[in-house]
């Protein structure tokens, strides 16, 4: 529980102490700062009156990301905990603030004044009583989206809501909502990385794929008090970009099955002599196309792969049948095998004409259509290799375990 240490903070030569230290916290409220002076100290006194209203024993962490106004001195003399994070990002704030975070309860809210923090309570008890994992605040859900910036609230947060649920077969109704609440159980679990404003959605992404049983309440925002760190159109790609790499399956798997297959056919139906133009069987032309298909096609599926890897490494894709059952087929061998197979292959067939070629004093090649698949033998065996060396090595874990 709470016990009171008396403070010294009159004195100038003495730094400024806490008004009252938690030994224990159950909650942590944990607040990104990049100078906000205008916010901060209304947030602090309304978390803490909460806390004593509710009989919250709970904390209230600063992650202060670089201030250069006075929202350090506030934190400090109104006894919060502040940490400091030179790296510059609101994700990275977070990650620094959440580090530090004592309680088995954690809530995430900016430091502008925006939230209602009577809201924590709720939060808590979908956590607590109700067994939640995962509770994210949603502006949209009764109406308390009307100060949101006019982009944000008709374009921006719609759309990347909208991208990010057909993608992930999800049903957030506001993925960009910062106030949220998660056991630390869920937290250790999500492990989110990301630096920048996409934190939000990789939170919402990874309590996702992880099975995380989630939640939204809803909430209504308030003016805003300072001035917004938020880059709409930078933070929107880099948003749309995150989500496309975590989602691999359409992202990459489909987009690179189909390249690879079309192009090893049309490599087929030029060897068969079947593909015609103008009553002519199509040549080496049709079949370079066919190696651009074939090579772009598996680095594609390549990239797919790595990132299916990676997501099962960190149990988000743990009851992936598929993905067991390749990986007790594939071993770091099989794929060196294979890689060798067709690079021996390829290099076999364009030594076989390179040969002719100047047997024949470099006369024209009689089947020249026989070069573009070579070529592509050599390119998508070396690239098995090296996959073949990756993925091993981010699967080892996951196989050891």
């Amino acid at each position: 529980m709470a016990r009171l240490v008396s403070s010294d903070s009159m004195f100038a030569s003495q730094p400024p102490s806490r008004e009252f230290v938690i030994d224990t916290p159950e909650v942590s409220v944990v607040m990104p700062c990049l100078n906000e002076e205008a916010g901060l100290a209304a947030c602090i006194e309304k978390i803490r009156l909460v806390y004593k209203e509710s009989g919250i024993i709970g904390e209230i962490i600063v992650a202060d990301n670089g201030s250069t106004d006075c929202s350090v001195e506030i934190a400090e003399r109104l006894g919060v905990s502040v940490v400091h994070q030179p790296l510059l990002g609101y994700g990275s704030a977070y990650l620094k603030g959440f580090s530090a975070a004592r309680g088995d309860y954690l809530v995430m809210a900016d430091a502008d004044d925006t939230y209602d923090f009577s809201l924590i309570p709720v939060f808590i008890s979908k956590l607590k009583d109700q067994g939640f994992d995962f509770v994210t605040g949603s502006r949209y859900a009764k109406g308390g989206d009307r100060n949101i910036p006019f982009l944000h609230r008709y374009v921006g947060n719609p759309l990347l809501t909208l991208v990010l649920n057909l993608l992930f077969q999800a049903c957030y109704s506001d993925v960009y909502c910062g106030y949220r609440a998660f056991t630390r159980k869920a937290y250790d679990l999500i492990q989110p990385v990301s630096p920048g404003m996409e934190f939000n959605l990789e939170l919402a992404i990874n309590a996702h794929l992880a099975g995380l049983k989630v939640d939204e309440i809803p909430i209504s925002l308030a003016v805003r008090k300072g001035v917004s760190k938020l880059n709409t159109f930078r933070d929107g790609w880099r948003s749309l970009r995150m989500m496309l790499l975590y989602c691999p399956n359409s992202t990459f798997l489909l987009p690179g099955l189909t390249l690879f297959i079309t192009g090893a056919l049309l490599h087929l139906f030029v060897l068969l002599r079947v593909l015609r133009w103008d009553g002519r069987p199509s040549s080496t032309i049709t079949g370079l196309f066919a190696t651009i298909l074939t090579v772009v096609g598996f680095q594609v599926l390549s990239l797919g792969l790595h990132a299916k890897t990676y997501s099962w490494s960190r149990r988000f894709d743990r009851d992936n049948q598929t993905l067991e059952g390749f990986y007790r087929l594939f071993k770091l061998e099989t794929g060196l095998a294979v890689g060798t197979i067709l690079i021996l292959s390829g290099m076999g067939i364009l030594t076989y004409f390179l040969l002719y070629w100047l047997h024949t004093e470099l006369q024209p090649l009689p089947f020249p259509e026989w070069i573009p698949p070579a070529a592509s033998l050599i390119i998508v065996g070396f690239n098995v290799v090296f996959t073949s060396l990756f993925v091993s090595a981010m699967s080892l874990s996951k196989q050891d375990q």
